[in-house]
């Protein structure tokens, strides 16, 4: 700036602008627009422009929590604050990578950020208009952070999972309501029912799984056979298969049995369900021998057409490429375990499988793995496992000598990533024994 003091000499004076003290700035800063994703794209268009933004931010870790606070620009007076989070420091050259990982109303002027995956991260809090127009400003100190927080470990599935508690049940007409409280939602919750009281997670492989919801769920309606008592739990779905829930009798499972009285009963109406539309159908099975006795299947060497012979010359024909048609392939499997059951560095129900496959089905006690095997098929497992759980069934039964319901349990399991897999397994039971 050029002034001109009294005695008419003029002196040319640069005058530095700090900002210590204050939230805002008049700076080069490019126009700016958010993007379907969140993330701010800018322009090369810059012209001068009056840009707030926060001061005195600062981070804390406490794993796997990352708290951010602030102090928001007192020229802001509607709008938002963009918290960005991003491996790399965040400037006007790696705003676009970064990711958006909350939008916060003024007057909060804190955040508390989870990331998924444990690594070292930068922040920067970014002021944004009504209108969503953004003030992209990277001051160290001031909105960014110039030095990495490391989050060194992530919740656990225990941490993540929901508490039930308050648990109660009351008989009406002919049927049980179970009614609870859950501590968070976004969580899946499986109800058991049982003649015996639930008192230890050892008992929840011999009761009934009723079904799951979702933890925003409050209350449950049950049908039960009249005239007996029944003991309810309802637990965190991902706890039951890491076999690490917590049984708490009078919180998650009812303490005292609950039951449906016999004259309730004489009300019931049953109901014939409306037919489910399945996904696809079952195959054609064209059997070349019996499944329960194995015995080959009588076939005709010639087509027969009603009221036609074929003349000489054709039938010779048909003959001979019979004939000369090679033999069916001769299926003598071998027991088969996938590399995650091989490996056994599962947790819960995983471990579970991993254990009986390389235990009991190892050393071919098929009918002793074939029990194990339905046991775990009672807990709510996910689709992945139990898929993998019925292909190990399938063999168990199928070294057994019980065909039929090992193809059965090798159709189920074909139905997804064990495909391949599975078919040689389809197909072999279909051909003729060797």
């Amino acid at each position: 700036m050029i002034f001109t003091s009294k005695n008419g000499v003029k002196s040319l004076c640069f005058v530095a602008l700090v900002l210590l003290g204050t939230a805002t700035v008049i700076a080069q800063t490019p126009d700016s627009d958010t993007g379907a994703s969140g993330t701010p794209t800018f322009t090369e268009d810059e012209r001068d422009v009056f840009a707030p933004f926060v001061s005195r931010l600062r981070v804390a870790v406490r794993d796997p929590q990352v708290r951010l606070t602030w102090r928001d620009s007192d020229d802001l007076e509607s709008g938002s604050y963009r918290v960005y989070r991003h491996t790399e420091e965040i400037t006007r050259d790696t705003i676009d990578d970064a990711a958006l990982v909350a939008e916060v109303d003024t007057g909060v002027e804190t955040y508390l950020d989870t990331p998924l995956e444990e690594g070292a991260y930068y922040y920067a809090v970014i002021a944004a208009e009504e209108s969503g127009r953004m003030y992209p400003i990277f001051v160290p100190f001031r909105n960014k952070t110039i030095r990495s927080v490391t989050v060194a470990q992530l919740e656990t599935e225990e941490d993540l999972a929901a508490s039930v508690y308050g648990i109660e049940a009351l008989a009406q007409d002919n049927a049980v309501v179970v009614r609870f409280e859950a501590s968070r939602g976004g969580r899946d919750l499986v109800v058991y029912r049982s003649t015996t009281p639930l008192t230890d997670d050892d008992q929840i492989p011999n009761a009934t799984l009723i079904d799951e919801f979702g933890s925003s769920t409050r209350r449950f309606a049950d049908y039960p056979v009249p005239g007996v008592d029944y003991y309810y739990g309802v637990f965190d779905k991902a706890l039951v298969e890491r076999g690490s829930v917590s049984v708490r009798p009078g919180e998650n499972a009812l303490a005292t049995a609950v039951r449906v009285g016999l004259n309730d009963a004489t009300e019931l109406q049953i109901q014939i369900p409306r037919a489910t539309k399945r996904r696809a159908p079952l195959p054609i099975l064209h059997l070349a021998e019996g499944i329960q006795s194995g015995d080959r299947l009588a076939r005709n060497s010639v087509p027969e057409q009603a009221g036609r012979i074929l003349d000489p010359a054709t039938e010779a024909a048909v003959r001979a490429l019979l004939e000369r048609a090679p033999e069916p392939a001769v299926f003598r499997p071998e027991p088969r375990v996938l590399p995650e059951e091989r490996a056994a560095d599962g947790a819960g129900a995983a471990y579970t499988l991993a254990q009986v496959v390389n235990t009991e089905f190892a050393a071919g006690n098929y009918a002793r793995t074939a029990d194990l095997l339905r046991n775990l098929l009672t807990l709510p497992l996910s689709g992945t496992l139990e898929r993998r759980t019925r292909f190990y069934l399938g063999q168990a039964l199928y070294f057994d000598g019980r065909r039929q319901p090992a193809f059965v349990e090798f159709l189920l399991a074909a139905d997804g990533e064990l495909y391949t897999e599975v078919a040689p397994w389809i197909d072999g039971i279909l051909l003729p024994r060797g």
